[in-house]
């Protein structure tokens, strides 16, 4: 599967009439209608392909049942702190994590920022939630899936 950054340069630089266009929203319509999805519908999808349950994402990032549900099925929105706690905990690639922020209005992450750095750095690691708090901690830098005091 291409990246989104392979299908912006190709729909950038390749696509350059709209014949062109037509193949390439043909190409592209097999990664389904991203405006369609919903990020309780693309989560469920991810911990359905791993064989995780709700609860197993509750036990990994210690966040109340409730809230862990509520944000697990769309009833409550998703901080991007929270989000990104989700996210590690289910062993999501990059590319993955990326659209699930999409998914939850939350910003992407950046390479320019340090946090954000250390995150990219433990999602490609294939680092545990724990592991890359403890990652952040050393770092002095704020932990994911903690409130703000």
């Amino acid at each position: 599967m291409k990246t989104t950054d392979d299908l912006m340069d190709e729909l950038s630089l390749d696509v350059s009439d709209e014949s062109a266009l037509d193949k390439y929203l043909e190409k592209v319509s097999g990664y389904g209608d991203v405006s369609k999805t919903t990020f309780a519908e693309y989560y469920g999808k991810l911990l359905k392909e791993r064989g995780l349950s709700s609860g197993d994402i509750e036990k990994q990032t210690g966040l109340e049942h409730s809230f862990c549900n509520k944000m697990i099925n769309g009833k409550t929105s998703v901080s991007r702190n929270n989000m990104l706690a989700l996210s590690i905990a289910a062993g999501l690639t990059l590319d993955e994590v990326e659209e699930c922020l999409m998914l939850t209005n939350n910003g992407a992450l950046y390479p320019k920022d340090s946090r954000d750095s250390v995150i990219i750095y433990s999602i490609n690691r294939k680092l545990t939630l724990t592991e890359t708090n403890d990652l952040l901690f050393s770092k002095n830098m704020e932990l994911l899936g903690q409130v703000k005091k």
